[in-house]
């Protein structure tokens, strides 16, 4: 070939790559937030009374990501689209609102919709548990108005970015709920408008927004306080040029690219956690003993018999570390720790949400007590293996749990364990996931301890 032509050549396939870096970047809202550093101060936005509207066009776009078919065409025409999902309710507005803080334990949301002169009202619970009762009375409903009759609220604050409208009521505290309930359907809602957003809580607890405060950053500039169970609340006039009211959910702790907002997995959230945190890869050299840490429980599923099964890992060559709730209080702290750890384990339970921290192709070992296999694999198994993560798990046999000295041992709660969960969590949560707790068979974890250790990741660089 000469040389001019293979010239052409790498000239076409130069720009065939470039093209589809930039198509791909359209269609994949993660692409998008990865690169938000070259783009984001070149925005000019201002609010709308400023008289431009290529910002608000953009945010249009954006949030149309959140809703396909009939609802985006909702969302195009009407400015307003609302979807309800299994577990979640959205209402998406790319019109005008304000919301009021602080008047009442339920803030007030106000849509003007330009195209349609009919008021409405409805209110919206805006935490993605919608099927459990109990989140649901722990979550303040946000009454939403279009178009009413009376006077608008005047503006105290205009801000030039769109509102996504949470809460932190729910079951928010507990750390599998706080990461599969708030900050994963958070990053979904949230994440593609690149920090262009002002995330405005309902429920709110100062202490959880300091626990959490490095990953909100990552999300948002600013948060406004809409109501507080604990604290004052000023009372204000947020205006927004466009506003999200709840949160996607995709499932347990569960990001689909298959679905809205599209192209973002488990592992674009797993980057934007180690990129918020500043989690480094860890310098691990050959002849240095694999950290395991082990979650420690107290109330529920204790581990009876820790000290012997801390022995044991150490004689097996694990360098142990213990995970008190103390300890794992300190999200930051606690996320290093993981994050050099080798082995995250634990009996089954929300401490078992640190695997979050986990280096790709680091090893999760759930032990599974009795009558808990199916949520054992549903919370962290299925989920472990979507991370990139090395998964065991070790089920109990019935002689191990405390169940066995409580109950005949012809009780279904021992010989039928399907059958009392099928009769709902509400029957099966105090007998086997606050009643029961764990003495390891040693001769029988040992051989799980040595499958753990083989599959250690043993390069020099994690």
């Amino acid at each position: 070939m000469a040389k001019g032509s293979r010239r052409l050549v790498l000239g076409f396939l130069f720009v065939s790559l470039l093209y589809a870096t930039v198509l791909r970047c359209n269609i994949s809202p993660v692409c998008l937030w990865k690169y938000r550093p070259l783009w984001s101060n070149s925005l000019n936005l201002r609010s709308k009374n400023g008289g431009n509207t290529k910002g608000i066009e953009y945010f249009s776009f954006l949030l149309r990501r959140l809703v396909r078919g009939q609802a985006r065409r909702e969302l195009t025409q009407k400015h307003m689209t609302y979807i309800s999902d299994k577990e979640s309710d959205i209402c998406i507005t790319s019109s005008p609102v304000r919301i009021t803080t602080g008047s009442s334990s339920s803030p007030t949301v106000y849509i003007t919709k330009p195209n349609q002169s009919q008021p409405n009202q409805f209110t919206l619970r805006p935490y993605p548990r919608k099927t459990d009762s109990l989140a649901m009375q722990r979550t303040s409903p946000v009454t939403i108005l279009i178009n009413p009759q009376s006077p608008l609220p005047p503006c105290t604050t205009i801000h030039t970015s769109p509102a996504v409208i949470f809460s932190t009521g729910g079951f928010a505290g507990n750390f599998f709920h706080d990461i599969n309930d708030v900050l994963i359907p958070l990053f979904l809602t949230a994440g593609h408008l690149h920090s262009n957003v002002h995330l405005v809580i309902t429920d709110y607890e100062p202490w959880w927004a300091l626990k959490y405060h490095r990953l909100l950053s990552g999300l948002s500039p600013e948060i406004i306080i809409a109501s507080s169970t604990s604290s004052n609340v000023d009372t204000a006039v947020h205006c927004f040029p466009a506003a999200v009211v709840g949160l996607k959910y995709h499932g347990n702790l569960a990001c689909n690219s298959s679905d809205v907002p599209g192209g973002v997995s488990i592992r674009d959230f797993l980057v934007f956690l180690r990129d918020s945190l500043e989690l480094k890869p860890m310098q691990v050299h050959a002849m240095q003993a694999p950290v395991l840490v082990l979650i420690s429980r107290r109330k529920s599923r204790t581990l009876i018999n820790e000290d012997d099964v801390v022995e044991l890992a150490r004689k097996i060559g694990f360098q142990v570390e213990l995970a008190t709730p103390g300890r794992m209080s300190k999200v930051d702290e606690f996320a290093e720790l993981v994050n050099s750890c080798s082995v995250l384990m634990g009996v089954h339970g929300a401490g078992l949400t640190n695997m979050v921290f986990l280096q790709p192709g680091s090893v999760l070992l759930q032990v599974v007590p009795w009558g808990l296999d199916w949520a054992s694999k549903a919370y962290y198994g299925g989920p472990a293996e979507e991370m990139g993560l090395k998964y065991v798990e070790h089920h109990i046999v019935v002689e191990e749990s405390t169940l066995y000295e409580e109950y005949p041992k012809d009780h279904p709660v021992i010989s039928d364990p399907w059958s009392i969960n099928l009769k709902g969590y509400n029957v099966s949560k105090p007998v086997y996931t606050d009643g029961q707790n764990v003495t390891l068979d040693l001769m029988r974890f040992r051989e799980v301890l040595l499958q753990a250790m083989q599959l250690v990741p043993r390069q020099s660089l994690r």
